[in-house]
């Protein structure tokens, strides 16, 4: 039965639940829009980034790079006096190895 003067606790209660549900959605809501701002933002920077990135590497892969070389030229043939050096083998084999090595 309801009384005149107002609504009952019942009623009361279901209105406070309402609100609260209504007030927690709505910051929820807030919530969610600032998170996908900052995450449209940073999406936004690492795709320009990776646009750059892209864009380097594409004009690296374009111009031939030098290769500093190193050591002696491979195509060029030596000739290393091996006169009183150590040896083994045939003194007259038809090819000679001379090894070098830095003990440091």
């Amino acid at each position: 039965m309801r009384r005149d003067s107002g609504m009952t606790w019942t009623e009361m209660g279901t209105l406070v639940g309402l609100a609260a549900v209504l007030v927690v959605g709505a910051e929820t809501w807030r919530e969610t829009r600032s998170l996908q701002k900052t995450v449209t933002e940073r999406l936004t920077a690492m795709e320009t980034r990776l646009t750059q990135v892209a864009t380097k590497v594409d004009t690296m892969g374009s111009r031939p790079q030098q290769q500093e070389q190193r050591g002696p030229d491979p195509n060029k043939v030596y000739a290393i006096k091996t006169e009183g050096a150590p040896f083994e083998g045939p003194k007259a084999a038809p090819v000679t190895i001379a090894e070098f090595s830095d003990f440091q």
